[in-house]
């Protein structure tokens, strides 16, 4: 079933196989770390490839990530470089066990929701060529040019396995303006590309779509891959409200690095006082969010583990122990050390 989306009812969010790819190419640059760290609040290198987060955060760290490497055209060398089909999981499988190339990516159209939000994907026919194209249905998502080179390439890679490496696309289209090094791109893509289109596109020989794939020793898992993929979709509600996204990212990171109003806004991409409106509505507040998953961790901890106050204390975001002191007692009416021992007491 498909997710719908408003601005104050979802955010939309994005699987994070990419994001382990850009992190990696920041990794690789001096202070990178301290970067991810300071700019976007990432400590760990790798996040769980099916783990979502807010589709601007990603769009924003990959704009970073490229003048951080100082390579305008890192978007197009993550995909030209990776496996095909990695990066789009089970989805990039599939299009390479396909039948034929216009199965493979009418299946990249239909399933993209899986792994993307407010996300279009379409293959249109025309008389001697066929386009497929994608955009991001969203004009607020803006800068996106490495998340479009990225994407185009990593499709055209994945039709060069399919077609050997001499397979070309008849022209590319990206929806940007003409960056300088645009002589580059179209050396990697080794066709014409044309900017400020209305879609990022790869347009193709009508031909090309129904031409028998090089490698289909694999082709037996395409069932099994779609069975995935569709309860994946299966497993999505329909609509994910926004304060239990805003609760995601403050689990994520509590403890971590510092959470409040400010920071959750800029990585949902709307306006503070609109998350605050909205949060209000729902009878709750970021404050009173942070609250009860701060006291819920502290519970969990103090009754699961022998950390010492000290440590339970920085795990939920205090860096001084007095004020944690301060707010367990007045939550649960014991101080954080006789809480322990009478849970341990229990065992």
């Amino acid at each position: 079933m498909r997710r719908k989306h408003t601005q104050l009812e979802s955010i939309p969010m994005i699987r994070s196989s990419v994001v382990n790819q850009v992190i990696d190419a920041i990794l690789a640059q001096p202070n990178g770390a301290s970067f991810l760290r300071q700019q976007h609040g990432i400590r760990e290198p790798k996040a769980n490839l099916y783990e979502q987060i807010p589709l601007s955060r990603y769009l924003s760290l990959f704009e970073h990530a490229a003048l951080v490497a100082k390579d305008p055209l890192l978007g197009a060398r993550i995909g030209f470089t990776n496996p095909p089909g990695e990066l789009l999981g089970p989805i990039g499988f599939l299009v390479l066990t396909s039948p034929s190339l216009r199965i493979g990516l009418e299946h990249l159209s239909h399933y993209i929701r899986a792994w993307q939000d407010t996300t279009d994907i379409k293959l249109h026919l025309g008389e001697d060529t066929a386009t497929w194209s994608y955009r991001i249905n969203s004009s607020n998502l803006w800068p996106r040019r490495q998340d479009s080179e990225f994407t185009l390439s990593a499709t055209c890679s994945m039709i060069r396995a399919c077609f050997g490496e001499k397979w070309i696309p008849y022209e590319v289209h990206f929806e940007h303006h003409r960056p300088q090094e645009w002589r580059e791109l179209e050396r990697m893509f080794r066709s014409k590309i044309r900017f400020d289109q209305s879609d990022n596109a790869l347009v193709l020989e009508l031909n090309d779509l129904d031409r028998p794939l090089l490698n289909r020793t694999s082709s037996g898992f395409a069932p099994f891959l779609r069975k995935h993929i569709e309860d994946i979709l299966a497993d999505e509600p329909e609509t994910i409200p926004l304060e239990h996204q805003v609760r995601q990212i403050i689990s994520r990171d509590l403890g971590k690095v510092p959470v409040n109003l400010t920071s959750l806004s800029a990585e949902l991409g709307i306006p503070a006082r609109t998350l605050q409106r909205h949060l209000a509505e729902q009878g709750t507040s970021v404050r009173e969010i942070i609250r009860k998953l701060k006291q819920q961790e502290a519970r969990t901890l103090l009754t699961q583990s022998n950390r010492h106050i000290g440590t339970v204390s920085q795990a939920v975001g205090y860096t001084d122990q007095a004020a944690f002191w301060r707010a367990f007692k007045s939550w649960e009416g014991v101080s954080p050390a006789d809480y322990q021992r009478a849970k341990r007491k229990k065992r």
